[in-house]
């Protein structure tokens, strides 16, 4: 809201044109008077997994509860959020709804991939997101090497709070870090990947899983949470702890034959379109008329 319309009383925002809802994308113990309020909570890992984060899980715990007590309604994305949402903060099952997000790659992106500046070898083991422990990487960086396998590791995103061990098992694994790069960029390495491997200790949803389905790209994930429930049935799950069982699907990848990879890849394929634009549009307008017609707006 432009500042000179809007007005703070406690955590309520006075605003002179107000609307009728305010959806919060980002958990803040903020809302809009005389508006029906919701709020977006991607994830509680700082509750769950304190040792993951550089999260202090006691203020988060508050700004939580602050944030579930004032909304009328709260959103998670996806069902493994929402059901730890009301374990954790106690919020009714009657005020929380797990509308998924969007993900993916658009046509349009990838028509622009070919021209992308390469910053990953074709056919290497891709792994994206911040490298922290929360993203288990010293585990995968040893389950790789184990697997013996001549196919690079490309490990893309930036530092994390802490930086896990990323030195090789073996001398003749190659370890490749990108620490940043254009998204186009990013996108075409993972296209031209062998897999992507995702071996998560936390998430809240785990983006990379349905933008490498979107490109054909196989999926290693970890089995349980919301990276499996994510994924469904159309990767490769393992036990995130398990080096050896990451290992050997490491190997299982590298050499899988062209039938059963194609047989993956469509199925990643079919459960991208689940989290594609007009199907995320679809549960929006679902919800918001739900809504309407339950709320005196």
């Amino acid at each position: 809201a432009n500042p000179m319309s809007a007005s703070l009383v406690g955590s309520e925002m006075c605003i002179r044109d107000r609307p009728k809802v305010m959806h919060w994308t980002y958990p803040l113990p903020l809302k809009v008077m005389n508006a029906v309020n919701i709020a977006t909570i991607h994830d509680i890992i700082p509750l769950l997994h304190s040792d993951l984060t550089g999260i202090d899980p006691v203020r988060m715990k508050k700004v939580l509860h602050a944030v579930t007590a004032g909304m009328d309604h709260i959103i998670t994305v996806t069902e493994t959020v929402r059901r730890q949402v009301i374990a954790h903060l106690g919020v009714e099952e009657s005020r929380i709804t797990n509308l998924y997000q969007c993900a993916g790659v658009s046509a349009g992106e990838a028509r622009l991939l070919p021209g992308a500046e390469a910053v990953a070898p074709a056919d290497a083991f891709v792994c994206v997101g911040r490298v922290e422990a929360r993203k288990n990487i010293r585990r995968l960086v040893m389950a790789h090497g184990m697997s013996k396998t001549r196919r690079p590791l490309v490990i893309i995103g930036p530092d994390g709070d802490d930086r896990p061990d990323l030195s090789p098992v073996h001398g003749e694994q190659t370890i490749i870090r990108v620490p940043w790069c254009a998204r186009h960029s990013l996108l075409r390495a993972m296209a031209e990947a062998r897999a992507l491997l995702f071996p998560s200790l936390g998430e809240g949803f785990g983006l990379p899983i349905i933008e490498a389905m979107s490109l054909d790209t196989p999926v290693m994930t970890s089995a349980g949470g919301a990276t499996q429930e994510v994924a469904g049935n159309a990767a490769l799950l393992v036990d995130p702890m398990d080096i050896k069982e990451m290992s050997q699907t490491i190997r299982r990848l590298d050499g899988m034959d062209t039938a059963i990879r194609n047989t993956l890849v469509a199925a990643g394929r079919e459960r991208a379109k689940f989290f594609s634009l007009d199907m995320q549009a679809a549960r929006m307008a679902a919800f918001y008329e739900r809504l309407f017609q339950t709320s005196v707006l």
